[in-house]
């Protein structure tokens, strides 16, 4: 038998090629961010730990915008890995930790709440100055105490929400922001004059603020809201419960002109819950509205939220409890046509009793053609806001604030408890 012939040595520099050149990634790491932009952070940090290109690549990837809550000790642990491992996290939401966790005490805090705050465990919310590249953050009760400017140092900024009592910060921080299109504040911390605002008049396009007043009962936003009047691309203007004034009257037909949503504080004159000192003055601001409604095409803009009131110190103001008598005027709209009427508003504070009472409409506009198509629309609309009517006619009602005494009875601050029921209506 004829010896087997030995099988070759591999030791062929060939093959060490060939094998080298199959372990080669297919993909580069700037390649491969590009794909890991399109899944969520939690599979991003799960991926970089596949190889060292992947982990390369899950630095550079843009993370989408996703929710990314942290709101215990396990997140925030995975927030300060990502702050290396996943830089470019463009949404962060910060809420409370939890129990016996807390964040670092900015400058300036209070001192009464460190005491109460005092707890074992201190973590660093400096950290999020890291995330270059954030669009979003909300700060929801994280329990943060002091002032913290690092926090509004993100050029890429696009939305800001804060709901904080305890986080002092001034609007003039926002300048920081200069791509910053949407302002969300409920806060206590917040101080500035709305004027600062102007820093961003080219990208804001939402303004929400709504302050908790401070220890010494004040609201501390203040200003004038037609300092944003000019804003080309504010479409949402809400100034609850801040110091802001101004004359609702002031706008005109070129003032805000994307405006589609807006709350002003009742300091503002016209703004919602406005107190007038006399009936007269209420109806003549309801036409000079009407006119500046008619200018701006945009009547919706005033139906929602807005309510103006008769004030208790007013001559023309009278008692009563039940019903209300019809203090408050709002507009109203069926179809195409816009009108008025005057309310009273229920006891709040008193779960049983009437509902608001309304008294009928006085209509600004003509009714709409029978012809027309809008005529349907307005009759149906007509038909649900009548069923709130409580009272019959505007006449009665001038007719009750020319009584000197209805039902005969003085209250005890020396005005006029009326009785509506002695009414025939």
């Amino acid at each position: 038998m004829m010896p087997h012939s030995k099988k070759p040595r591999l030791t062929g520099s060939n093959d060490d090629a060939e094998a080298s050149s199959d372990a080669r990634p297919f993909l580069s790491a700037d390649e491969f961010a590009c794909i890991l932009g399109f899944l969520p952070p939690k599979q991003i940090m799960c991926l970089r730990r596949v190889c060292k290109t992947w982990r390369e690549a899950a630095k550079k990837t843009i993370v989408p915008i996703v929710d990314f809550n942290v709101d215990s000790i396990d997140t925030y642990n995975a927030l300060t890995v990502m702050v290396t491992a996943m830089p470019n996290l463009q949404q962060i939401k910060i809420s409370h930790l939890g129990f016996m966790h807390k964040y670092n005490d900015g400058e300036d805090p209070y001192e009464e709440e460190r005491v109460l705050l005092t707890t074992p465990s201190i973590h660093d919310i400096e950290i999020l100055s890291n995330f270059s590249k954030l669009r979003i953050l909300e700060i929801s009760r994280p329990g943060m105490n002091g002032r913290y400017p690092s926090l509004f140092q993100f050029s890429l900024l696009r939305k800001l929400t804060i709901s904080s009592m305890r986080m002092k910060w001034d609007l003039e921080l926002l300048s920081g922001l200069p791509l910053l299109e949407e302002l969300h504040v409920y806060s206590g911390g917040v101080t500035g004059n709305i004027n600062s605002l102007r820093a961003l008049k080219g990208t804001l396009t939402k303004v929400t603020i709504i302050c908790i007043r401070n220890g010494s009962g004040n609201l501390p936003v203040r200003g004038d809201f037609m300092d944003l009047a000019d804003f080309p691309r504010l479409k949402v203007l809400c100034l609850d419960d801040t110091a802001v004034t101004g004359n609702l009257l002031d706008i005109d037909e070129h003032h805000f002109p994307l405006l589609e949503q807006l709350r002003l504080p009742h300091r503002v004159y016209g703004g919602g819950g406005h107190e007038f000192y006399r009936i007269a003055e209420m109806t003549d601001f309801i036409h000079k509205l009407y006119h500046l409604i008619q200018k701006r095409r945009n009547p919706k803009l005033f139906l929602h939220h807005w309510t103006w009131n008769l004030s208790e110190f007013s001559p023309d103001w009278y008692v009563s409890f039940c019903p209300q008598l019809p203090f408050s005027i709002e507009l109203v709209k069926a179809g195409p046509r816009l009108g008025y009427r005057w309310f009273g508003i229920r006891d709040i504070f008193t779960e049983e009793g009437p509902p608001d009472q309304y008294c009928e409409i006085n209509w600004l506009d003509r009714e709409p053609a029978r012809e027309s198509s809008d005529y349907e629309i307005y009759l149906q609309e007509l038909e649900n806001i009548q069923r709130d009517a409580g009272f019959s006619t505007e006449d009665i009602f001038y007719h009750l604030h020319r009584m000197s005494i209805v039902s005969g009875a003085r209250n005890c601050s020396g005005k006029y408890s009326i009785d509506l029921d002695k009414l025939i209506l």
